[in-house]
């Protein structure tokens, strides 16, 4: 089996999540793009990437209070 180098695989990543966000017909906000550019230099990890993309894009449900 062909082993793949590290930035090849980062490439083919970030590739499937910009192809997934065109079929959805979406497209990465600033912050997305400059974290992807991060990730493909090797200066952030994917689940870096992932815990600041969620924390701009995704809604935080807010805890319901509890009774007593």
């Amino acid at each position: 089996m062909k082993k793949i180098s590290k930035q090849a695989a980062r490439q083919k990543a970030v590739a499937n999540v910009l192809a997934t966000l065109r079929i959805e017909q979406l497209a990465p906000s600033p912050s997305v793009i400059n974290g992807l550019h991060a990730y493909l230099a090797g200066k952030t990890t994917s689940d870096k990437l992932l815990v600041d993309v969620m924390s701009h894009h995704a809604p935080v449900n807010a805890q319901k209070p509890q009774k007593i």
